[in-house]
């Protein structure tokens, strides 16, 4: 082999390496851009599941205070409503206003007020 041809062939050689070489770095560029691309979308779907957690928590506070509300209302209500029936001394209606109002207590009244 004279010299020429092997210049020829280490420059071939050279090329066909030189091409390799840029075909690697162009599929690890082609990783990395993937990889940042998930943790960028990993990183978003969390972001969203930590709003909608804080939306249902909000939700379900914001419920549990109007159950609350509800149930001290009708308490006050019934109160006020015995209170008057004992001044006009009508003990017979104080029997049936406590026997409804538990009634209705343990029934699907308040327990429906406490449910989701």
């Amino acid at each position: 082999m004279t010299n020429k041809q092997i210049d020829t062939i280490d420059k071939k050689d050279i090329n066909l390496i030189d091409q390799r070489l840029k075909n690697v770095e162009h599929i690890a560029n082609t990783i990395d851009n993937v990889s940042e691309k998930a943790l960028e979308s990993w990183t978003h779907y969390l972001e969203q599941k930590n709003e909608q957690e804080k939306r249902e928590t909000e939700n379900h506070n914001i419920q549990h205070k109007r159950a609350s509300q509800i149930l001290a209302v009708s308490i006050v209500l019934v109160f006020i409503l015995l209170i008057t029936s004992i001044f006009k001394e009508q003990y017979e209606l104080v029997k049936i206003i406590l026997g409804s109002s538990l009634a209705i207590a343990a029934g699907a009244g308040l327990s429906n007020v406490f449910k989701k």
